[in-house]
């Protein structure tokens, strides 16, 4: 993929793709600080400033005029939060282009943070807090996070606590985004039908005069902890159970390999998970596995959602699944289908700009370069089916696995991590 790419004196980091055939344009502004920036003190400021953000800037003081330019003109603009980024992003035909940068530039440059806009979206944030909790399926996300990152912000919901919410203040959402975003830190990709000469110099009149400082670096992430398993009980009609393991950071090698295990166990309708537990048990409607990789950590997770009844069932036969990966290599036939859907997503994301201006934006945040695809493409081909199965081996292992679990009572407390070497630690949620 050619692009072109131009660093500012003060370390802002610009990427341009001119799309010749698109009819859209997508502005994505990445910012190298989320949740995981915070203290216990401040927990959920990277979120409440996302928020924030769409009430009104400098050159549009109201949230009606900063929706109203983006979607007078068909397109849209968002913002979101994880552990270690936030993105403000728009998307718009290409010949809006300009516009899309100046809006997402004077929302991440100029936010007017009023004490009285604060006051009224702290209240937004508490119920999406609430919803959230008492959303079960969501729930049990938030527990395993904190079995497998203890008393660290990466195990804390990026939303924060509700009783911090409700102390944090506009000077203090100002203080944290004058400290924490630094120039060395954000990112700005541009993608679609546009001049790239024009749209470089945009991005310069726009973030150019930004004063560089030197970033803040956050605690590094913690070790699992002893506790291995963490349940809440809770009325409903299914029980939710995440199995979890810690997995490797972003740049680790074998991240290509999990990549190919996730994508065998857990991932599309055709995955070994699925087909055993859905469509052969008929034990879940919801079942899937993921991965997150930080920069210095990771995680891969199982998820289920099934009868209360059958949990344990449902537990049992996902634990099969694993032991098999890891006594057992992949058929080479599977391993030619999986490497193809992996390759096709990646191919399929970059269709469209919105596509292109997060691929170039998170490889540049994250890994301070671009992967072509054919790069990735050679990467996936080269791993094995032994390469899968080694990192099963090493990563997946029965006594590494932590259960979190949100259901009825009697289900819940029947459940638990498995095979530890020793009698593992139990704990209830709140």
């Amino acid at each position: 993929m050619r692009f072109e790419r131009v660093v500012l004196p003060n370390g802002v980091r610009v990427l341009v793709k001119d799309m010749p055939e698109a009819r859209s344009a997508s502005v994505a502004v990445y910012v190298g600080v989320g949740s995981r920036a915070e203290t216990r003190i401040n927990a959920g400021t990277s979120h409440f400033l996302e928020h924030m953000v769409f009430k009104g800037t400098a050159n549009r003081p109201s949230a009606s005029e900063i929706s109203q330019q983006i979607e007078g003109v068909g397109g849209s603009v968002n913002a979101s939060t994880d552990k270690e980024a936030t993105v403000f992003s728009s998307f718009v035909p290409a010949r809006h282009y300009l516009l899309a940068l100046d809006v997402v530039a004077d929302m991440v440059r100029a936010p007017l943070l009023r004490e009285s806009d604060v006051e009224s979206e702290r209240n937004v944030i508490v119920e999406e807090i609430r919803m959230y909790r008492d959303q079960a399926q969501d729930r049990v996300h938030s527990l395993i996070d904190e079995l497998l990152y203890p008393n660290h912000p990466l195990g804390w919901e990026v939303a924060g606590r509700q009783a911090v919410v409700l102390r944090l203040t506009a000077p203090g959402l100002r203080e944290f985004m004058e400290t924490q975003y630094a120039p060395e830190r954000i990112v700005v990709a541009i993608a679609g039908r546009i001049d790239e000469a024009e749209a470089i110099t945009a991005v310069r009149s726009r973030f150019g005069d930004l004063a560089a400082r030197a970033p803040i670096n956050g605690r590094p992430a913690p070790r699992p902890g002893r506790t291995r398993t963490r349940t809440l009980a809770k009325r409903g009609e299914q029980a939710h159970v995440c199995i979890g393991w810690r997995g490797v950071p972003q740049l680790h090698p074998d991240k290509f390999a999990i990549d190919m295990l996730n994508a065998v166990l857990g991932e599309g309708m055709s995955s070994r998970l699925f087909l055993e537990l859905r469509e052969k048990r008929a034990l879940a409607y919801d079942v899937h596995s993921y991965i997150s990789n930080y920069s210095d950590a990771g995680h891969f997770v199982i998820y289920a959602g099934v009868a209360p009844t059958r949990a344990r069932e449902a537990v049992t036969a996902a634990l099969a699944e694993v032991a098999r990966l890891r006594a057992e290599l992949v058929p080479e036939v599977e391993l030619l289908r999986v490497r193809d859907f992996v390759k096709g997503h990646i191919e399929l994301r970059l269709e469209h700009s919105r596509g292109v201006s997060s691929w170039l934006a998170g490889q540049e945040l994250f890994l301070d370069r671009i992967r072509s695809v054919e790069e990735l493409v050679a990467i996936i081909d080269g791993i094995s089916a032994a390469d899968i199965q080694r990192v099963a081996q090493q990563y997946l292992r029965p006594e590494l696995a932590y259960l979190a679990a949100v259901g009825p009572r009697a289900t819940v407390s029947e459940l638990g991590a498995p095979d530890a070497d020793e009698e593992p630690q139990m704990e209830k949620a709140s």
